[in-house]
């Protein structure tokens, strides 16, 4: 059975699941991959969308997102703005287009900066997209009574991730916690085809992506930052997307899973629920993720009815790193 069976199954044949739900179940179905059912859950929900920061002291050993390659700059040249020349020999940030940010659009420019100055070369199909993260999970006991439910303070742990997506869509495997390697044909997963996520280099391209939405598509940009490795100029009209949403606000004074300083932009999803990107506040690189109820609210799941309130944290999620890689077990 496939990830259409069950929703057909979950809905009937008389009403069309909506985008979200496909979302919903096709993310579960990929998350799965990443270690033994019983352990690794994914909520179908709203880890499909940009989460956040994790602000609680258990967070504090998990690693950040380094700063990949963000490039130095040419002895003797001059930066923009007219920037001094470096000192040869070392290595130099690129200047950011706001050096001070003071709206959700700026720090989202700054973003989309850093995103498009990483180093890429197009894949082949039979290379593979490669992601390791973690993810907060409630204690097995509770998560197996009620797997979608919200976050319990002091009784969650967190989970090494890692994923394996073969270009071409064939190939899907996933490893928890450094242990086996599970390994599953890719053709019973809808997964988008490479050519179409690497065409979105414009918010307007984005826009015309998600007017015509597809079975194996995204309906929701920030979820493909979370599931995917893409180029940078798509992942930079990511952030210029959503740099145009109303309602977009800032808080320059979050923190990272570690403890240190960030940046966060919220963004709120369907009134109920409040995601938000975390950015290291010097690079803009996008290190955290969380999602938080701001409005009590029922939500139908494939797995039953889930109630939550105000205040509830329903995904405190860290990228470690990502790439592409020649087969899987290889990293990055």
């Amino acid at each position: 059975m496939n990830e259409i069976d069950v929703l057909q199954d979950v809905f009937g044949p008389d009403e069309a699941p909506s985008l979200a739900a496909h979302d919903r179940a096709r993310a579960a179905l990929l998350d799965r991959l990443s270690g033994p059912a019983p352990v690794v859950r994914r909520r179908p929900r709203w880890t499909l969308r940009i989460a956040a920061a994790v602000l609680t002291a258990a967070a504090a050993t998990v690693g950040v997102v380094a700063v990949e390659n963000l490039n130095t700059a040419t002895p003797g040249t001059t930066g923009r703005n007219g920037d001094k020349p470096p000192v040869a020999g070392r290595p130099v940030l690129p200047t950011l287009p706001f050096a001070k940010p003071a709206a959700a659009a700026e720090v989202l420019e700054n973003a989309a900066f850093t995103a498009a100055l990483k180093p890429w070369v197009k894949p082949r199909p039979d290379q593979f997209a490669y992601i390791e993260r973690t993810q907060t999970f409630n204690d097995p006991k509770l998560d197996a009574k009620e797997p979608n439910a919200a976050l319990v303070k002091g009784k969650t742990h967190e989970t090494r991730l890692e994923s394996w997506v073969r270009i071409d869509g064939k190939v899907h495997a996933g490893r928890t916690d450094g242990g086996k390697l599970d390994v599953a044909d890719g053709t019973h997963f809808a997964t988008s085809p490479y050519d179409e996520l690497a065409g979105l280099t414009s918010p307007e391209k984005i826009d015309r992506y998600l007017a015509k939405p597809k079975r194996s598509g995204w309906s929701d940009p920030g979820m493909m930052i979370l599931q995917e490795v893409l180029p940078p100029d798509v992942e930079a009209a990511v952030f210029r997307w959503y740099a145009r949403k109303p309602g977009v606000k800032i808080d320059t004074n979050a923190v990272n899973l570690d403890g240190r300083p960030a940046v966060a932009v919220t963004i709120s999803v369907d009134g109920w629920v409040n995601d938000d990107f975390l950015f290291d506040p010097k690079t803009y690189q996008l290190i955290g993720l969380r999602s938080v109820v701001v409005k009590d609210h029922v939500s139908e799941a494939l797995d039953g009815t889930n109630r939550f309130k105000k205040g509830d944290v329903l995904n405190l999620e860290i990228r470690i790193r990502a790439g592409i890689v020649d087969k899987v077990g290889d990293t990055v």
